[in-house]
């Protein structure tokens, strides 16, 4: 069984590595801020924090990054690639790819390539529904709360999950996702093309 050497450490809080790691695949690929921007329909102001460090950006905005810089999202994190058919992450060797502010907290735990259409994140929803784009990608999406209470917020409808349920819809269906107790935590999986 093959185990995944822990990606280079920065000297940075996770979130501006994170950012860097898109201004750097974003130069690489000659875009401007503009056109990724509008590439992943977010917005240019909003971008240019995320770059700085400054935002994390959700799960559905760095899915939408992800798939117009043509990466996985373990490469925003940091991650080095493995193409091993079996690969052991090991929970002491996962910090770096993490990101968080103060209010929200999300933990990449799939690092493949992305070849697999899975990516998979663990999440403690912030307080309040964020100031950004409600969330939409590609593929489908489940949620799946492993700890206390959350409200999904979609545009015809309001759910409110607690401990042990989940929801599985279309990713390009708008949704927030915001804690209603402390501690709650949700484990995201994407997939899809």
């Amino acid at each position: 069984m093959a185990q995944r050497e822990p990606a280079h450490k920065l000297n940075l809080p996770t979130g501006v590595s994170l950012g860097r790691a898109i201004r750097g695949l974003r130069m690489e690929k000659a875009l401007s801020l503009s056109q990724l921007a509008l590439a992943a329909s977010i917005d240019k102001g909003y971008l240019s924090r995320v770059e700085r460090g400054l935002k994390v950006p959700s799960v559905a905005i760095i899915l939408r990054i992800s798939t117009v810089l043509e990466v996985s999202a373990a490469q925003l994190f940091g991650a080095a690639e493995n193409h091993e058919l079996l690969f052991v992450t090991r929970a002491d060797d996962r910090g770096d790819l993490v990101a968080e502010d103060r209010n929200y907290h999300m933990r990449l735990l799939t690092q493949s390539d992305g070849s697999s259409g899975l990516e998979v994140f663990l999440m403690i929803p912030p307080s309040e529904l964020r100031d950004e784009p409600e969330a939409e990608h590609r593929g489908e999406e489940l949620l799946f709360v492993l700890e206390g209470q959350v409200e999904i917020s979609f545009p015809d409808d309001n759910l409110v999950l607690n401990k042990g349920d989940s929801v599985q819809f279309p990713g390009p269906l708008r949704h927030q996702v915001r804690r209603l107790v402390e501690n709650s935590c949700v484990l995201i999986a994407v997939s899809g093309p």
